[in-house]
């Protein structure tokens, strides 16, 4: 992730967050793991019935496969990805958004103790409406930095700023006007 144009300060930075949120996703990962194979199962509210907690399962899932492709797609678009100024920060942050996707997955997947929600009336209603509602907005957010990585090269028949920041000599200008002269 060396970039000529990026600052090496905020290259360290953005490697440094890389490596937390890739660390902290094989932290829960793990953690969820011992838990299942222990055998502890995560602690519903008493108001929930057993087919709010099915439907809950079923979210799980659901976002869990919806991570398969787009972990493909990433894998796909983040080589293809320009290098220059704006777009390394955007590579950098595609593989920090997706790390951190994929982390809120694994904390969705090993919530122990949701007993905490009977204090909130119509908390099934209110935690499905909220998961939706991030869940949707990830998705969308990263499906937004996908299309920005992967849009084709502009094609510019001069370069930016070239010309613009050249003043006009005398010379030039009567040229123009001879040019503009319908009796020449």
């Amino acid at each position: 992730m060396r970039y000529a144009d990026l600052d090496l300060p905020i290259q360290l930075v953005l490697i440094i967050l890389v490596m937390v949120v890739w660390t902290a996703l094989l932290l829960r990962a793990i953690v969820f793991f011992r838990q299942e194979r222990a055998g502890i199962g995560p602690l519903y509210p008493n108001s929930w019935n057993v087919a709010q907690r099915q439907i809950l399962e079923w979210v799980r899932r659901l976002i869990g496969l919806a991570l398969i492709p787009l972990w493909a797609f990433y894998s796909f678009v983040a080589p293809s990805t320009r290098t220059n100024w704006p777009f390394g920060y955007l590579e950098a942050f595609l593989l920090v958004s997706m790390l951190s996707v994929s982390y809120a997955w694994v904390l969705l997947l090993a919530p122990r103790n949701l007993k905490r929600l009977d204090a909130v009336p119509r908390s099934f209603l209110l935690m499905l409406v909220f998961l939706v509602f991030w869940w949707g907005t990830a998705f969308s957010a990263i499906g937004l930095m996908f299309a920005a990585a992967s849009a084709p090269t502009p094609f510019r028949i001069f370069p930016p700023g070239v010309y613009a920041a050249r003043p006009l000599s005398q010379t030039v200008l009567v040229q123009a006007a001879d040019l503009s002269n319908p009796a020449c």
